[in-house]
């Protein structure tokens, strides 16, 4: 296995594990096996919801692939290999309101002729400003830090921003938006400033059963070169249990409508989640008989 097709081999074994666990081919082999996994479905409204948020109330590790088959400009394939981890943080003396934040690390990402390597990490932290069952609303700063180990996987610059996000709540749906502007102010000379805004609205649906369709683009406005990058997308997936492990997965597939100029034209975007909707109860429990 060459580096540079390091990450295409993630890709494929990422869509493999996915559609066997959305034929149910998974729970069948692990219900042979001594009832490792159990095919009940995750029916909770509120925790579908959040394990679909780009921001959680609950904690979670997520694990994200973005294949994309064809780059027009420069042929050949494309993979980026992610995970994130969401972690509401409790309102405490020192931090008087509840935050929601995001680490995202780009573990793998492959272009055409370049060698796979790790990509930025980004950190986006929201304090909530207003938080009820039907709406919430949220401010705060995101960070790119220029890690990535190949010059092609990152942009090799100190970044901070403004960011914002808001949600709107029911039943069934889910809708809202991020809202983040990362600026350059320190990194390599010889890269180009950075400052271009990330939105990313999102909304969810929930047919019944743990079983959703979902569409989150992340569109990209350079305001430097005038890029943009806006994308249309439709996804399916489910909220289900491993065990006593509650699990989200998906596939998304996207197409770049509005693209300068600029490759990949469309891709498929899917993702796997491990959800922790007690983790702080648990941490508490824990405390308590210490």
């Amino acid at each position: 296995m060459t580096v540079d097709r390091l990450g295409i081999k993630i890709g494929r074994f990422f869509a493999l594990f996915l559609l066997l666990a959305f034929t149910g081919l998974i729970p069948a082999i692990a219900n042979a096996a001594e009832g490792l996994l159990r095919r009940d479905i995750q029916g909770d409204p509120q925790l579908v919801n959040q394990a679909n948020a780009p921001l959680s109330s609950i904690m979670q590790i997520r694990f994200r692939n973005n294949y994309i088959p064809r780059f027009v400009e420069k042929g050949g394939r494309g993979n980026i290999f992610s995970m994130d981890i969401t972690m509401p943080l409790p309102a405490y003396r020192l931090l008087p309101l509840k935050h929601l934040t995001l680490l995202s690390a780009p573990i793998a990402v492959t272009s055409p002729k370049n060698p796979t390597g790790f990509g930025d990490l980004r950190f986006l932290d929201l304090a909530m400003l207003y938080e009820s069952k039907r709406f919430l609303f949220g401010v705060g700063p995101t960070f790119v830090l220029p890690t990535a180990t190949e010059r092609t996987a990152g942009q090799g610059k100190w970044q901070m921003g403004p960011a914002a996000g808001f949600a709107f709540l029911a039943k069934r749906v889910m809708v809202g938006a991020i809202f983040q502007n990362p600026i350059s102010f320190a990194g390599d000379r010889d890269r180009p400033y950075a400052n271009a805004m990330l939105l990313q609205p999102f909304v969810t649906y929930q047919i019944g059963k743990g079983w959703f369709v979902r569409s989150q683009p992340q569109m990209v406005f350079d305001w430097r070169t005038e890029f943009k990058i806006i994308p249309i997308d439709l996804g399916v997936g489910r909220t289900f249990k491993i065990g006593r492990q509650d699990v989200n997965c998906y596939v998304q597939p996207y197409w770049n409508f509005v693209n300068h100029g600029h490759p990949p034209q469309y891709g498929i975007n899917a993702g796997i989640s491990l959800l922790f909707p007690n983790f702080w109860k648990n941490i508490a429990k824990m405390r308590g008989k210490s």
